[in-house]
C-alpha cells in the first residue's frame, strides 16, 4: 500500500470514529508546550481535525496554563493524545485524572494514546477513578493499548490512529527540503530509548541526532520557557498570552522538524513521530522499537502494509 493510500485510510478511520462523539462546543486541554516535535505534530493534527466540526473551541491550554474553569455541562472536554497514558510520564496522567474528577457531568474524550503501566496496582487505581465518570471515552492508538484498556477499564474504548494523520499534507510539504545523499539515525535521548545495540548498514554519510529542538535551544524555545515561568505569576492575563505564544511556537518547531527530516534520503529512527512524519512526507524509513514496545505496537496496528516502511526487529 502506498503512503498516500494509507494516510487517506487512517484519516477516514479517525473521522468516522470521532466526528459523532463531538456534538457540542469543546475545550482542548493538556497541550504540549515543550520541545518534542512529535507531540506538536499530534496537536497540529488535532486542530486540523477539529476545524471540520461545526462547533467552537472555547479554550485550549496546557498543564502549566490550565485554570479550573466552570464549564457548562454540555461542553465537551478533549484531552490531548500521545504516549503518556500510564506511569512512564506520570504528570500528564495525574492531570487527566484531576480533570476527570473535576468535571463529572461533562463528556470527556481522551485522544489516541499509547498505554503502558509497570505498576499494575496503579493501573487498577486509575481504572477505578475513570470508571466513576459516566461519559468518558478513551482512544487507544494501537491494538495492545486497546486490549489493555478493554480488559481493565470500564469506559468506552476506541481503537483510533494517531491524530497527526489529520494534518493536511500541503502544510508539511511547504517546509520540505530536497533530499540529499545522506542517512539520518534519529535516536531518542530520553528514558524511552531502548537499551540495545543498533546495527544497520547506511548507504550514505550518517548523522545521528535527536529532534533538532532537543539538541539545541533557540530564541523561540527560550521565549516559550519565559512564558511558562511567567504564567505561574498571579496575573490573570499571562496564561492566555502563553497559550497564544504556544501556537506560534508549535508552527516554528514543526517547520524545523520537517526541514530536518526531509533533507535525508535514508532514515532510521527510534521515535514514533519520525516514522509518522516520514509517512506523511512519503519518505521510506526504518523503524526501531522504544523501551516498552510502543513503536512495534503502532507499526503492527497501522503501518505494516505501507510500502518502504521497515520495522527492524
Amino acid at each position: 500500500m502506498t503512503t498516500t493510500e494509507k494516510i487517506k485510510e487512517l484519516h477516514k478511520e479517525i473521522t468516522s470514529l470521532l466526528f459523532p462523539l463531538i456534538n457540542n462546543d469543546y475545550v482542548l486541554y493538556d497541550l504540549p508546550y515543550h520541545n518534542n516535535i512529535g507531540d506538536l505534530l499530534i496537536w497540529k493534527g488535532e486542530l486540523s481535525f477539529l476545524k471540520h466540526l461545526p462547533y467552537r473551541m472555547l479554550c485550549c491550554n496546557s498543564i502549566q496554563t490550565y485554570r479550573e474553569d466552570r464549564l457548562n455541562p454540555e461542553t465537551i472536554i478533549l484531552l490531548h493524545g500521545g504516549g503518556n497514558f500510564g506511569d512512564v510520564w506520570r504528570d500528564m496522567q495525574d492531570f487527566r485524572l484531576a480533570v476527570i474528577k473535576r468535571y463529572p457531568e461533562n463528556r470527556i474524550i481522551i485522544f489516541p494514546q499509547t498505554v503502558f503501566y509497570e505498576n499494575k496496582a496503579l493501573m487498577q487505581e486509575d481504572a477505578r477513578i475513570m470508571a466513576q465518570h459516566k461519559d468518558l471515552t478513551i482512544c487507544a492508538r494501537d491494538r495492545i493499548s486497546y486490549n489493555i484498556l478493554k480488559e481493565h477499564f470500564d469506559n468506552q474504548i476506541l481503537l483510533v490512529p494517531d491524530m497527526a494523520f489529520c494534518i493536511p499534507l500541503t502544510e508539511l510539504d511547504q517546509y520540505a527540503k530536497k533530499p540529499l545523499d545522506k542517512t539520518l539515525f534519529l535516536k531518542r535521548s530520553d528514558k524511552e530509548l531502548k537499551n540495545a545495540n543498533y546495527f544497520f548498514q547506511s548507504r550514505y554519510p550518517l548523522t545521528t541526532s535527536d529532534w533538532p529542538s532537543m539538541e539545541q535551544s533557540d530564541i523561540v524555545q527560550l521565549g516559550m520557557s519565559v512564558f511558562l515561568r511567567c504564567s505561574k505569576l498571579s496575573l490573570s492575563f499571562l496564561p492566555s498570552l502563553t497559550d497564544k505564544y504556544a501556537c506560534f511556537y508549535r508552527e516554528k518547531l514543526i517547520k524545523q522538524g520537517v526541514q530536518f527530516v526531509s533533507q535525508y534520503k535514508e532514515i532510521y529512527t527510534t521515535r514514533l513521530h519520525v516514522a509518522i512524519l516520514s509517512t506523511l512526507l512519503g519518505k521510506p524509513f526504518h523503524f526501531f522499537d522504544n523501551s516498552y514496545g510502543k513503536n512495534r505496537a503502532f507499526y503492527e496496528t497501522w503501518l505494516n502494509e505501507v510500502d518502504n516502511a521497515i520495522f527492524e526487529r
